[in-house]
């Protein structure tokens, strides 16, 4: 029997047997790779694989992982994997490098096939993560090669220079390309999230005007700036759905607003929006219908496209940043508001915690916001229930205080 094992079932119960390959006297040992052996047999998970002795042979070891009451078959698959990195590094062993299936390669194919159909910013980001953390490591890398203990150390050592976040986006980079790869029915080790441990969450302060702030900055604005954040306050649209609405998106009979593109922060040019959940008709409100209707009739300038906020020229649409230099900036700063971090989007986190303060179910939250994953609207659910809560003690603090000097 050949010296690899192949896991061929989810479980075996029996111990097949083993017999290690036969070598003439004298002749090295091939260390070849493995993936051993997990097995479930009499109320524990083993590991069964071959190992090298002192005296240059190979022998069977079967190594008890742990009880079946203390861990989860998906813990003991996950601790065999490190065994098995841990053997075959020991061994001097390499997982075989098939042509076509280097991680260079299967970035290569993943760029020619997956990545023109993202978006120019997602892509800008993941060729960010490839060329400063990811090939560096494994640009060689056999993709079978890739496996739990491999991508655990490399995130081990990468948490210790980065954030958390950035860490999980690095690895959601190698995942798509190695999950590419696999569709493309080349053999790889996939290795989940879930299987590896990222330490614990940081609290990230998230930026956001509250509702008297924006109704501040709206205020302080001049235009087209003032529309353009009364806008953001008032529909949570992201900064690129913002600049690249155009007036017919608008619709002052059915008070509703079209979002189905948006700009690019780079080239401004005009893109499907984030996710396929992004596209949507959102409620206009009568307040906010009035301030648009106001800023057509008196300061918008036409153009062909029909733009609703037009660089100049009106060819294209306005640049995020300098909406943010030059527009918003500005009147943080006289406001006595501090900038840091604070940018358009800080409209649309005000607008989820004006709606987590008006009681909105999170249902309503989610479709305002448009976020695929509900998870992603509980965390910002979350994020305003804190500065709710923070409100809420500040009030029952002052009632407190209020009480006690009647006292006195």
């Amino acid at each position: 029997m050949p010296e690899t094992f192949l896991a061929t079932q989810p479980k075996l119960c029996d111990n097949p047997g083993a017999t290690p390959p036969k070598r003439s006297k004298g002749a090295a040992m091939r260390r070849r790779f493995q993936r051993g052996t997990f097995v479930c047999e009499r109320g524990g998970y083993y590991s069964m694989f071959y190992a090298s002795t002192e005296d240059g042979g190979t022998k069977r070891v079967k190594r008890l992982i742990g009880r079946c009451e203390e861990m989860s078959e998906r813990a003991a698959r996950r601790a065999h994997a490190i065994q098995m990195d841990k053997v075959n590094q020991a061994r001097g062993s390499l997982a075989p490098l098939v042509k076509g299936q280097s991680f260079e390669e299967a970035t290569t194919k993943w760029r020619q096939a997956v990545a023109p159909n993202l978006s120019p910013a997602t892509t800008r980001a993941m060729e960010s993560r490839l060329r400063v953390h990811i090939l560096p490591k494994f640009k060689d890398a056999a993709l079978q090669e890739m496996g739990v203990h491999a991508l655990q150390q490399f995130a081990t050592d990468l948490r210790k220079k980065v954030s958390r976040a950035t860490v999980r986006h690095v690895l959601t980079t190698i995942q798509s390309i190695v999950n590419y790869a696999a569709r493309c029915g080349a053999p790889v080790n996939k290795v989940s999230l879930k299987d590896l441990e990222l330490g614990t969450h940081e609290r990230v302060e998230v930026p956001f005007f509250t509702k008297t702030q924006a109704m501040q900055i709206i205020e302080a604005a001049n235009e087209p700036f003032k529309t353009l954040f009364a806008l953001a306050f008032n529909s949570g649209l992201r900064a690129g759905e913002i600049l690249a609405l155009t007036v017919d998106d608008l619709n002052f009979v059915d008070k509703t607003l079209r979002v189905n593109k948006s700009a690019d922060d780079n080239t401004r040019a005009i893109r499907q929006p984030k996710t396929k959940g992004s596209v949507a008709l959102l409620p206009m409100s009568s307040t906010l219908a009035a301030l648009l209707q106001n800023y057509l009739m008196k300061y918008w300038k036409s153009n062909p496209a029909g733009i609703l906020f037009p660089a100049k020229g009106g060819t294209r649409p306005r640049s995020r940043l300098n909406v943010v230099r030059v527009g918003l900036h500005p009147v943080l700063r006289a406001l006595g508001i501090p900038t840091a971090n604070a940018g358009l989007h800080a409209f649309r986190h005000g607008l989820a915690t004006a709606m987590v303060e008006a009681s909105a179910p999170i249902s309503v939250l989610q479709s305002q916001m448009r976020h695929a994953d509900v998870a992603t609207t509980l965390r910002i659910y979350t994020h305003a229930i804190q500065q709710s809560q923070r409100d809420v003690m500040e009030e029952i603090g002052q009632s407190v205080q209020n009480a006690q000097s009647v006292r006195n």
